[in-house]
Order: structure tokens, then sequence, then C-alpha cells
């Protein structure tokens, strides 16, 4: 479970009984509210994109945050006609600093703000690893004839010297799943949380050492699993931010953990591009077919309608893999119904619920009869080598 599903949950829990309304995107809100984690009253401004009929409302913050504030939490709110302006690098770098705790400072590359209190070597290694991933994902779906754009702002990165120091910080988010989330993408603050994975003991860490001796470290097949981790959460982000899928729409999970599994596999021996994107993911794949083997696979309609099948542990694992299979089937043989599909998911209003009926009348629409559709995917499927 990681922070992008949790606070979808929540967030569409609060859609359910707050009865939204479109804000008023123009105008520069001045909030003060109580923080629910800590009780502490805070002060916020930025501007609504949703209002509750009751007074609740959806407030963008300029650090590309999201803050869902029910009535009761609200203290007191002022509007002006100020205009609201995202922060540029150097204002998020000084929010960072600002939050963490003393001993870490920043890195600031093109498209990205990584904040950390490893070595700078590692934070200069997780940044080039995430613009060439940032950089291939905009342009494959710009080939797919998606209209995607690099972020407004820069996207902003945490990484801890190590599992404790993170696990500390991530326990508010995660809860008792920390210890088995080595990153994550927060999709109400916008940001990724990480750790310096070449510390870790489990394949021969501790190295630390230059660009080079990370890349050999993290290149080694014990590792793989480990930095598609990280690609996995950076993919959210990424595809949150450029237009691809919109935050706080009711993206069914099969789609957005699919859409991660796609790209989470790297390509570290490639310094020019991520010549990975479109290979079969064979951790996800083998799992796949083991399950078909023994008649385990799950079916689309169940796949399409239900969100359940990724949040249970004991089903989740076989969910992702069968989630991968249909991204990777339908982005090869069917990418303008795919495209037209996601298109469609964006345009959906915030925080609004589909219904099982109506996730899998949308699917329909853009892909066709589900029987049909199913045994073509088994077919084709049957052919991956």
């Amino acid at each position: 479970m990681d922070g992008y599903r949790n606070s979808l949950i929540f967030a569409l829990a609060l859609a359910q009984v707050a009865g939204l309304a479109p804000g008023r995107s123009w105008a520069l809100e001045q909030v003060t509210a109580v923080d629910p984690r800590t009780a502490d009253v805070v002060e916020l401004s930025g501007k609504a994109i949703l209002e509750a009929q009751d007074g609740g409302l959806v407030l963008a913050t300029p650090d590309g945050a999201l803050h869902k504030l029910p009535a009761s939490r609200i203290r007191s709110r002022q509007s002006d006609q100020q205009p609201f302006r995202p922060l540029n690098a150097e204002e998020l770098a000084a929010k960072l600093l600002g939050e963490l705790p003393p001993g870490f400072r920043v890195h600031r590359s093109k498209n990205y703000v990584v904040a950390y209190n490893t070595t700078r070597t590692y934070a200069e290694w997780t940044s080039s690893l995430l613009e060439r991933l940032q950089r291939a994902f905009i342009a494959y779906w710009r080939k797919q004839g998606c209209d995607v754009k690099p972020p407004a702002q820069p996207l902003m990165v945490l990484v801890f010297a190590d599992q404790a120091a993170y696990a500390d910080y991530a326990k508010k988010d995660l809860g008792s799943a920390v210890g088995n989330v080595i990153g994550y993408y927060n999709l109400d603050t916008n940001r990724i949380m990480m750790y310096d994975l070449t510390g870790m003991q489990a394949f021969g860490g501790g190295g630390r050492g230059s660009l080079h001796d990370i890349t050999q470290l993290l290149s080694r097949p014990e590792a793989e699993p480990l930095v598609a981790t990280i690609v996995h959460e950076a993919t959210h982000q990424i595809s949150f931010n450029c237009g691809l899928q919109k935050r706080l729409v009711a993206n069914p999970y099969w789609l957005s953990e699919g859409l991660a599994t796609y790209f989470e596999t790297p390509d570290l021996a490639s310094s020019r591009s991520w010549s990975g994107i479109g290979a079969v993911n064979y951790s996800r794949w083998d799992l796949f077919r083991h399950n078909y083997d023994q008649g385990k696979t799950i079916p689309l309609h169940r796949l399409v309608a239900d969100d359940k099948l990724f949040q249970t542990p004991e089903t989740a694992v076989d969910a992702y893999a069968q989630a991968w299979a249909w991204n990777y089937f339908l982005i090869r043989w069917k990418p303008n119904e795919y495209a037209a599909y996601l298109k469609s998911l964006a345009a959906k209003p915030l925080l609004v619920e589909d219904s099982a009926a109506t996730r899998v009348d949308d699917f329909r629409r853009h892909f066709g009869e589900l029987a049909e559709l199913e045994a073509e995917f088994y077919r084709r499927m049957a052919r991956v080598e």
C-alpha cells in the first residue's frame, strides 16, 4: 500500500459526504485550519479548486500540494484577488528545508528538487534517474498522441540516509505498512519519499561511492526490484503532473498501477534514454503466466469494476501482475483506444467515485465487448516471450 492509493481512497470518501461543487480558481484563499494529524492550527494560502456546500474545500497551495479541508477543520477563510503563482525551484527548496530536520540539503536539477540527508552523490544519481524517466515518459506519450507536457513546477523528492529515518518520517502517511514500503508517492503533498538504497546490506550495499559506483551497485539483479519500486512511484508522480492523469479523479487501480508497472523496470545501462519502455516486465510477466497456467487469472470484469484486489494483501501481488499484463496488451495493440480512455478519465469531475457499472461501461465504450477483448488478450499474451 502506498501514499498514492491511501490519499485517493480518503479523497473519494470525503466527496461522498461533502456534495462538492466547482470552486473559484481565480481567487487566492487565505485559510486557517486544524491539522488532523497534529491538532495544530495552520495557515494556508492557495486556490480553491473544489468547494463543498457545507463550506469544506480542496485547496491547492503553491508548492503543488492539495489540502482536503472539511468545514469542521476550517477556522477562518478570506478571499482576495492576488494571482496564484506556483513556487519556483528556489522557493520549493527553502520550503522543504524549513520543514525537514536539521542536516538536510537540497540538490536541484532541471525538473526536480531533491532534499536529502545522505550523500550528495546519491541525490545526484536519484535526480539523474528521474530526469531520464521523465524525458522518456513525456516523449513516449507524445508519440501516442497524448497532450502531455513537462510539469508546471519542479517535482519534489525526499531522500533519507537510511530506512530508520525514512520510516520515522513516513509512518504518518503509511502507518504500520511503513516497514514494507521502500518508497512512495503521496498524492496530497505531490512528493516522493524514499531512502538511500546503497546503504542496504541485502545485496552488499554500503558503498555510497561515485555515480559510477552507485550505478554499478544498483544495476545488479538483486537490486532491480528496489530500483523498480522507485521508478514505479516516480511514474505516478510524473503521470499526475504532466497531464496524462488527473489527481483526485477516480482513476481505476488496474490502470494507474498497471501504467506504473509498465514503466517500472529501469535500463540503468543506458545513459541516453529510457530504452526499456515497452519491454516485458518479467517479474510481473512470470507471475501472470504462472497464474494463467494454474487457472487463477482475474476476470477482466472484476479487474475493471473493483479496486479491492489491489487493496487486499492476499491478492495485491497477483492483481499487479494482471494489471501489468492488461496495460501491456492495451498500450501495444490498442494504443489509440488507450489514449482516448486516459483522456476521458482526466475529464471526470474531482472527488466523484464511479460505480462498478460506470467503470465497466467506460471501459467497454473505448475497448469493446469484454468477452471478445479477453479472448484477444489471452491469444496475444500467449505469444509474449
